[in-house]
């Protein structure tokens, strides 16, 4: 209930009870009229549910971000993008207002600033996006009457920026990248590479392939639902689900790829497929500075490893994700081929329902696969007739093996299945709460005191690689 009270010679103000704040007042009404119908709009609105406490809108926007943060449920990297969006863009520049004092103007000001600083459309877009998320929720609780953060149509140009095309990679650049990659990461980056082109396979979906989820004999990968993909937020590393539902999948392989894979894990004594040599997982951000990056814009040898020539600058290890749909689309298979093995979902629920992939559409699919290989790889090495020990040529060392790694003895080779995972969130105890649940659906051979599975015996070269990796 509101009254109204005069405070001055010529000024009045209303008064009103609020319900776990006592009384409050709003005061600068030149007549008693003026006062007495402002304090009869104020009942009406709070029995419409509309009316906005002027103290309320005086909270400023940090305060409101500590409150708001509480109450959010999301992914732990979501969590952290958010947090870096705050720190460095929206803090500084708008921490200290009230929320009730933010306009539509003072945000298009702000969107055109990062635009003249140089920041890409969409980090300008997710700024704007998680700005319009604070001011919406603000706006729910009945902080400030509206979000002023609105998409207004019809306002200014079109477009600003031209957007590029995504850069994608022909088979025979795949291959350079490869080389250079192994060069400067060992064999396991260079088979990674070649991996992630002929499969479509996120980051995430190779670094967590277990060995249990490679089935050689039958010649595909599977992608788990539940730990299909390794999951990174600061100094923390997980396995978790895919990226989305249509994510969980199983993706045949090429006959070359089963033989590199074959070689490989022949020689891997670790349970998961691509690691660093010492058998841990493999960080994105240090894979792509010290290793793709460098293979793929190219590097001087001076405190390099070694130097290597630009191939396709600006391409990036999702991209060849992108190069391997060209591949699928330049062969001819069809729209749901392309979705089912790189785990799309289509919009077209007909499709998506009614369309199915053939044995032989898969096997055309593979087909086309194996002959971009065999067109864009190197002929592989022949022995020197010259070489010979007793009388028998000496044998050729392979492409890709794995240098200073032996296989492990026999009655140290562990038990595979699903039914043997209990173990794995020892392998990053620093994960979050809900990863470890997750976690525990895969098994890595831990020594008991240690988080980390065995290391093989160490050699000058696979020391010079742990350095690099590391």
């Amino acid at each position: 209930m509101a009254w109204v009270e005069q405070c001055g010679d010529r000024l009045w103000r209303v008064r009103f009870r609020r319900q776990g704040f006592g009384v409050r007042s709003v005061s600068g009404f030149g007549s008693r009229r003026d006062a007495a119908a402002y304090a009869a709009g104020l009942e009406v609105d709070r029995r419409r549910r509309v009316w906005i406490d002027p103290a309320d809108s005086a909270v400023t926007v940090a305060d409101w971000v500590v409150r708001w943060f509480r109450s959010l449920d999301l992914d732990l990297r979501t969590i952290e993008s958010y947090r870096s969006r705050l720190r460095c863009h929206i803090l500084p520049k708008f921490g200290h207002l009230p929320l009730g004092a933010i306009t539509a103007l003072d945000v298009t000001e702000w969107v055109r600033e990062l635009e003249r600083a140089g920041y890409a459309p969409s980090t300008v877009s997710s700024q704007l996006n998680l700005r319009s998320m604070l001011l919406t929720d603000a706006a729910d609780e009945r902080l400030i009457p509206f979000n002023p953060v609105r998409r207004r149509r019809r306002r200014g140009r079109r477009s600003r920026r031209a957007v590029g095309e995504r850069v994608w990679a022909t088979p025979e650049q795949v291959v350079r990248i490869a080389e250079q990659a192994g060069l400067l990461g060992g064999p396991i980056a260079r088979l990674l590479v070649i991996t992630a082109a002929w499969t479509g396979c996120r980051w995430g979906e190779l670094a967590g392939l277990h060995r249990d989820n490679v089935d050689l004999r039958r010649g595909v990968i599977a992608i788990d639902p539940l730990v299909g993909a390794l999951h990174e937020s600061g100094s923390m590393r997980w396995l978790g689900p895919p990226k989305t539902r249509a994510s969980a999948r199983t993706i045949a392989l090429p006959p070359f790829l089963v033989a590199l894979l074959r070689e490989h894990l022949a020689r891997h004594r670790y349970e998961f497929v691509f690691t660093t040599p010492s058998g841990t997982w493999l960080w994105r951000s240090t894979f792509l500075r010290r290793v793709f990056r460098l293979a793929v814009d190219g590097s001087d040898a001076s405190g390099m490893k070694a130097s290597c020539a630009a191939v396709l600058p600006g391409s990036t290890f999702h991209g060849l994700r992108h190069s391997h749909k060209t591949w699928l689309i330049a062969g001819g298979a069809p729209e749901i081929a392309q979705a089912r093995r790189l785990g799309h979902h289509l919009d077209n629920r007909v499709i998506e329902t009614y369309s199915h992939v053939a044995p032989e559409v898969e096997q055309r699919l593979l087909d086309d696969l194996e002959r971009r290989w065999h067109t864009a790889a190197p002929p592989p090495p022949t022995p020197s007739p010259s070489v010979v020990d007793s009388g028998r040529v000496a044998p050729v060392v392979p492409l890709f093996a794995t240098v200073g790694v032996t296989r492990r003895p026999a009655g140290e080779q562990r038990e595979h299945g699903l039914d043997a995972v209990s173990r794995l969130g020892q392998c990053s105890s620093s994960a979050p709460p809900g990863a470890q649940d997750h976690a525990a659906q895969r098994s890595l051979k831990i020594e008991p005191g240690t988080q980390k599975p065995l290391r093989p015996a160490a050699t000058a070269e696979t020391k010079g690689f742990v350095a690099m990796w590391s």
